[in-house]
């Protein structure tokens, strides 16, 4: 009888290991929730879809994009980083890790499992056409001697991609921040119409959004924080060219899902991205669009995630947000 019973639990544990990667093998079986923390009609949006669209053929069940923009995205990163981890609900993030240290929302790179960054856009800086600063040195070094006699847009939030990024320059540059004057505004084509006006002295955002007022001669973009100029502004030189400062700052975007999602799970869905990212379709629908590409695996994504936590942080921090 001792026998018996232990043929039959061995019978058991062999039949256990044998149903586990088959159940793991059936992800998914059903609908995929991609959660987009934006509105309809942004950079977020736009890019979700996209991706939505490749991981669909990828993983050969619908994904389906839902807008969760309320609260400037807190309630979008909320979903996404308390949502069960079972592969069914993802998310497609930007520039977070401002949000808990202004007090905006209660989450961190922990609560989330990367998957893969596939989008990064510089941030520009951006002054009226006849500003007194012909190149960024300039205003670099007029900023460094009276940080607060300057006003500098914050767009739709001191603690957003383009402020900080700007921040990084500041400090880099071993500005004071402590005395740089950011204010907040209604977004930067708001911010961009408003220096225009001569409300402000300087706008960070990214260069498409200045676009317009570029080519109408009433702005003047003095760099570019990425490592080449942009195909679509060839006249606007990057940092490295004007002051030999290696530097990488704007907005980007990456899929995650829930922290402790399964191993398995997170490697078929890295597989589908980074064939997503390869896919020459989707490369051309982004650069199209004017979305840059860039591409992280989970790993370095990840490890990318949490130094930005801890650098947005303490810029946030110094800033008084």
């Amino acid at each position: 009888m001792k026998h018996l019973s232990l043929l039959r639990t061995s019978v058991v544990i062999a039949a256990g290991l044998v149903a586990m990667p088959a159940i793991a093998q059936q992800w998914p079986e059903r609908p995929i929730t991609l959660i987009a923390p934006a509105g309809a009609g942004g950079g977020t949006d736009a890019t979700a879809r996209l991706l939505a669209l490749g991981l669909e053929q990828q993983l050969g069940q619908p994904v389906n994009v839902v807008n969760q923009g309320q609260g400037g995205g807190v309630v979008g990163f909320t979903s996404i980083t308390t949502a069960e981890p079972d592969g069914y609900t993802l998310g497609v993030i930007y520039n977070f890790a401002h949000y808990s240290p202004m007090g905006q929302g209660d989450f961190d790179a922990a609560d989330m499992t990367p998957i893969g960054q596939f989008n990064f856009d510089p941030a520009g800086f951006h002054v009226r056409a006849d500003s007194e600063w012909t190149n960024i040195t300039e205003a670099l070094d007029a900023i460094k001697a009276d940080p607060g006699a300057y006003d500098i847009a914050c767009g739709g939030g001191c603690g957003g991609s383009w402020p900080l990024a700007f921040a990084s320059l500041l400090d880099a540059y071993d500005v004071d921040l402590s005395q740089v004057r950011m204010i907040t505004g209604q977004g930067a084509a708001a911010a961009l119409q408003e220096m225009v006006a001569g409300g402000f002295d300087v706008v960070p955002s990214s260069v498409p959004e200045a676009g317009s007022l570029i080519e109408a001669g009433l702005v003047r973009g003095l760099a570019v924080f990425g490592s080449e100029r942009l195909a679509a502004f060839p006249d606007i030189p990057t940092l490295e060219e004007e002051t030999g400062m290696v530097l990488e700052l704007g907005a980007w975007r990456g899929l995650v899902g829930p922290a402790g999602l399964p191993e398995d799970v997170t490697a078929k869905l890295v597989a589908a991205l980074e064939a997503v990212y390869n896919d020459p379709e989707f490369q051309s629908a982004m650069t199209d669009r004017g979305f840059g590409l860039r591409w992280r695996d989970a790993e370095d994504f990840g490890a990318f995630m949490a130094e930005e936590e801890v650098s947005v942080r303490e810029l946030v921090r110094v800033l008084g947000l």
